[in-house]
């Protein structure tokens, strides 16, 4: 579940309850040489509503600051901000405009392929890919259909 210091999960290993801040996912990142390193974010299915969607996408902000204060190695290693905001393109907007002023690498969006329909899917690709720079890489998160894939990379979006 997620806390304001981080996530609090069970160890896959032995059980015990784990917490992953996130100054300590940079501090793994780092330490395996990832050459793109992901902020820790809150997370919600795509058919959230309500103020939970705006909770999440707040506090992966704030924790994008605290991914930055904590990176280690910026000369060497990309560190990318994920968009957040569920389907509701008022909050996926402020959520880009709040990442472009941290000025990343680079911008994953997250969020999606949790269940919506199609075209609600594109548009908020759409809106996002329209907000973010062109000249930085830009990266949706937990796509995998083909015809998605195709799409993508028309909208000059990696998928993965």
């Amino acid at each position: 579940y997620y806390l304001q210091e981080g996530v609090k999960f069970q160890s896959p290993h032995d059980g015990t309850e784990m917490l992953l801040s996130p100054e300590h996912s940079m501090e793994i990142q780092n330490s395996i040489g990832a050459d793109v390193m992901m902020q820790l974010d809150d997370v919600v299915a795509s058919t959230t509503t309500g103020p939970r969607v705006e909770q999440a996408m707040w506090r992966s902000v704030r924790w994008l600051d605290r991914c930055v204060a904590a990176h280690k190695r910026p000369d060497k290693q990309n560190l990318f901000g994920i968009i957040q905001g569920g389907l509701q393109a008022d909050l996926r907007k402020k959520c880009v405009e709040a990442m472009l002023e941290r000025d990343t690498p680079g911008y994953a969006i997250g969020g999606l392929s949790g269940g919506e329909e199609k075209d609600v899917f594109w548009r908020i690709v759409s809106l996002c890919t329209d907000m973010l720079p062109r000249n930085k890489p830009r990266y949706l998160m937990g796509v995998g259909w083909g015809c998605c894939v195709c799409v993508c990379v028309c909208v000059c979006v990696y998928v993965g």
